[in-house]
């Protein structure tokens, strides 16, 4: 369960720096480029090492405590309806060989061409990936039927920059999505053991894993 929860916050994260970028136009930019890091870690053995260890995302462990804890009053309709949106996209996507696969290749060469490159302080080098996990995006997620509708404030959208950020943030949550999945998660989860998963937040956010 620790898996699922840690990928869970995964989205999470990813989630709700895509809204912060659509409706202010920003977000804490470390915990995006722990989002975007995590696309380039693809043998990783665990989720908790996709991420580098589970404190990357403790913004995403807060905002799922947050949605799963009754006694919390402080609920977000539009988080709950884009995650919805990236489980129904990513049943299309394995459904959709040809694009799963040049998804596939894409991520596989965008992780070995910035092995290297250290995106947390080289800010020239972390623009030209999210550009290209934009692209990325482009070409593949927005292909399939369903494309994910993220609100917010028009002058915010319209930016190119933001487009690609939040391009870029939506192909980072995909990637937790495909986490949840091999962990072993699924949709009734969160009828059936959404105590678990709370308790296993709860955890983390007060005693955080490394790998």
């Amino acid at each position: 369960m620790i898996d699922q929860t840690v990928a869970l916050a995964g989205i999470s994260q990813a989630v709700r720096a895509v809204q912060n970028i659509a409706w202010k136009g920003s977000t804490n930019l470390t915990d995006y480029k722990a989002m975007v890091a995590s696309l380039l870690r693809l043998n990783a053995p665990s989720a908790i090492a996709v991420y580098d260890g589970s404190f990357e995302v403790s913004s995403g462990l807060r905002v799922l405590k947050q949605q799963l804890d009754t006694s919390t009053a402080e609920k977000d309709p539009e988080f709950v309806q884009l995650i919805i949106s990236l489980l129904s996209l990513h049943k299309q996507l394995i459904a959709d060989q040809a694009i799963y696969q040049k998804l596939t290749k894409l991520i596989t060469e965008l992780a070995e061409k910035y092995a290297e490159v250290d995106i947390y302080n080289d800010e020239d080098q972390f623009k030209l990936l999210v550009t290209e996990c934009s692209t990325i995006y482009k070409q593949t997620l927005s292909r399939l039927p369903s494309r994910i509708q993220v609100k917010g404030e028009p002058s915010k959208l319209q930016d190119e920059h933001n487009q690609e950020l939040v391009r870029c943030g939506l192909l980072c949550a995909m990637r937790s999505v495909f986490l949840w999945r091999q962990s072993g998660g699924s949709r009734w989860h969160f009828l059936f053991k959404k105590q678990t998963i709370l308790n296993a937040a709860k955890q983390l956010i007060s005693s955080p894993l490394r790998e």
